[in-house]
């Protein structure tokens, strides 16, 4: 097998040139622009081209054998010249195509956790850190979600907020169905005083529970009544879904030196990460303490519940898997939750 080069101002003239001198048998591997003209000035009209022919098609017996060596050499170096290409193609497509970061073991790994609603950086970041297993995948995740549970609020209890629909108040209902099967002594405040329904609800659940209820019109009421019922137990206190930016502000106002029971704001497991992501950020975040995710029945796919997680940074305290009170609740393991996350497993 013979290599050779051959330049010309231009492909046409460069090809012609390789008929004249190798006949139609030559095979074409590369063509490239190169430096031509004096001092090295780029000519774009000057195209190198390289070719081969089998020593046995259209060249005489006689002829002298080309050096294998040096036509290898000419050889790998346009195949190092074409590696080092694609490679600087997929640096380039790397911030578009982010899964080119993912070796082919992994790749389905990676399209599980996309498939189950995981951000595309989210799931590169995981999978850099695990191993070519599902089992290695989960530890990762249960690395990252920090569950809180209800034990840090048992004592001075919790205040739900949230938008409207996202289930405060059902949620509210059986947090407080849990405080009791505990047998700790504990109270309720609704701050939700325009909603006759609202008021109704939070009275029939106090006479079923046999706890004290106080129905709060005015934030500025609050102090007074929040420490003389501490006194006798923790406290759940629901709050109007249309105010709960403004009310998070107000508590911040009356309470400088610090709000004495546990902020948990509840997010719609059903809801898309940027709805949910949106609602999150309309309020003062620094002031929250943990998250509560609701209505996982509702929801199609759980990889939300890590990018909420980790877009949050804040602890878990509970889900609820449905409407019915009190069951549908429950305070999950980092084990469950990665479970849910890559699919139900």
């Amino acid at each position: 097998m013979r290599i050779k080069k051959f330049v010309g101002r231009s492909f046409k003239e460069a090809l012609e040139t390789v008929k004249r001198e190798l006949g139609s048998d030559a095979i074409i591997l590369s063509s490239k622009s190169v430096k031509s003209g004096p001092f090295g000035m780029l000519n774009k009209e000057a195209v190198e081209v390289t070719v081969a022919l089998d020593e046995n098609d259209g060249v005489s017996p006689e002829a002298p054998e080309a050096a294998p060596s040096s036509d290898m050499g000419d050889l790998l170096k346009e195949i190092k010249g074409l590696r080092e290409e694609v490679c600087y193609l997929k640096e380039t497509l790397r911030p578009i195509v982010p899964a080119l970061r993912i070796g082919k073991d992994k790749k389905g790994l990676f399209n599980l956790l996309v498939r189950q609603g995981v951000d595309t950086q989210f799931a590169i970041i995981l999978l850099e850190r695990s191993q070519e297993t599902l089992d290695s995948l989960k530890n990762s995740i249960k690395g990252d979600i920090k569950v809180q549970g209800l034990l840090p609020a048992e004592e001075s209890g919790l205040i739900f907020l949230g938008p409207p629909g996202v289930g405060k108040t059902t949620t509210f209902s059986k947090v407080a169905h849990l405080f009791a099967s505990k047998r700790k002594p504990f109270n309720l405040i609704s701050l939700d005083a325009d909603r006759i329904g609202s008021v109704a609800n939070m009275k029939e659940l106090s006479q079923q529970l046999r706890c004290p209820l106080r129905v709060v019109k005015r934030i500025s009421d609050l102090p007074k009544i929040l420490y003389k019922e501490m006194k006798k137990g923790a406290l759940l206190i629901d709050t109007p879904g249309a105010q709960f930016s403004d009310i998070l502000e107000d508590i911040h106002d009356i309470f400088p030196s610090g709000f004495p029971v546990k902020k948990c704001f509840l997010i719609d497991s059903s809801m898309s990460v940027p709805s949910a992501l949106k609602s999150w950020q309309k309020c003062n975040v620094d002031m929250i303490d943990s998250i509560g995710f609701t209505k996982l029945d509702m929801a199609t796919h759980y990889g939300g519940l890590y990018n909420i997680s980790m877009l949050t940074s804040r602890p878990l305290s509970f889900i609820t898997t449905g409407p019915g009170v009190p069951d549908d609740i429950r305070v999950p393991t980092s084990d469950f939750l990665a479970g849910l996350i890559v699919g139900g497993i």
